[in-house]
């Protein structure tokens, strides 16, 4: 990046001391703000290198531009997040990506943190960035009182647009593996209008706290937990609800083993206009978390959906598509595959890329 950052502070400071000098009358009053939320964020440019094979069999290498805004970014304000839901595609350049970010009305300076040291850079958007590991965004408020800071990740495909998962029938008598465990657990308290935890086989039992009415629980949900490469646990509960009519409710809580009530469960609204919503079914889901945080579910039919940004939308692939219509189990190995057992006793499937 072409333009580096000595003092952020500084230079605030020295616009609010400019702006202060040019009166002392009530028209010339200063207002200052902490406001260091990211308010928008997407890709602007992004090359892709694309292999094809001539008739004559020799290879070779095209440069392409790929269709950026079929690719939305999440910001998560919950953990300072940001990622793209749907992957970029295998042969996309992430060394020399151009974003687009802008801070919320009142947020100061953007900047970019170096990935190799805690230097950091003007945010510009006609520089490239490497995006090869995920990039820490830092918004300063306009007093650079007060920072915030956003880990970005670009999603992509490890494998090619054609690569899918290949099912194979195991032997009769091959055992379920179990889904790996975080060490919690969930279940609904008698009443069924409020959630309780435990990470001893239920010895010490803890009373969770909700942050949305409690009608807003799934009638019977399924949970699922999983550890993050911060070292925090994530958990997730979908299910049912009478207040939702046309898919399934979530719920997700962030854990922190050193403060395991710091934080509650927080109901994740469905927006009017998003369409990738977990259907709603009569069945229960078998929820489970599969690599790089995402998660699957799994209803009885076979139907597998797939959410990459931790329950908030939920999408079908052909890449994933189950091999059986009637599914009894199902369990991840936490080495991308993912094992189904059939609703004939002993049918066992395996998938994996």
């Amino acid at each position: 990046m072409k333009k580096k950052l000595y003092s952020i502070v500084v230079l605030l400071a020295l616009a609010i001391a400019v702006t202060s000098c040019l009166g002392n009358s009530e028209e010339s009053e200063v207002t200052v703000y902490d406001d260091t939320a990211m308010g928008s964020f997407s890709l602007s440019a992004v090359n892709r290198y694309i292999h094809t094979t001539g008739k004559s069999g020799n290879d070779s290498v095209y440069l392409a531009k790929l269709l950026v805004t079929n690719y939305p970014f999440t910001i998560d304000q919950y953990q300072r997040k940001i990622y793209n839901t749907d992957s970029l595609p295998a042969d996309c350049d992430l060394k020399h990506i151009l974003v687009t970010a802008a801070a919320t009305s009142y947020s100061g300076v953007i900047t970019v943190k170096s990935p190799t040291s805690d230097s950091l850079a003007y945010y510009n958007s006609a520089d490239s960035l490497d995006f090869t590991t995920p990039r820490v965004f830092r918004i300063f408020n306009n007093t650079g009182s007060k920072y915030r800071d956003y880990q970005v990740q670009v999603n992509v495909k490890k494998q090619s647009e054609s690569a899918k998962m290949v099912w194979k029938q195991m032997p009769e008598g091959t055992a379920m593996p179990v889904t790996p465990t975080t060490g919690w657990e969930f279940k609904y308290n008698a009443a069924g209008n409020g959630i309780l935890a435990s990470q001893d086989c239920w010895a010490t039992v803890i009373e969770e706290t909700l942050d949305e009415d409690s009608r807003l629980l799934p009638n019977n949900g399924t949970f699922a937990s999983w550890k993050q490469d911060n070292g925090l646990t994530y958990a997730l509960l979908v299910g049912n609800c009478d207040a939702q009519d046309n898919y399934m409710v979530v719920w997700r809580k962030l854990i922190d083993n050193n403060h395991p009530t710091g934080s509650s469960w927080a109901y994740i609204p469905i927006e009017a206009n998003n369409s990738n919503g977990l259907p709603k079914l009569q069945k229960n889901y078998f929820l489970l978390p599969y690599n790089k945080g995402s998660v699957l579910a799994i209803d009885e039919d076979g139907n597998i959906y797939q959410s990459r940004d931790q329950g908030i939308n939920w999408k079908t692939s052909s890449a994933l598509k189950s091999p059986i219509s009637s599914i009894k189990a199902a369990a991840t190995d936490g080495k991308g595959g993912v094992w189904l057992m059939g609703a004939e006793t002993g049918t066992i499937w395996y998938g994996s890329y």
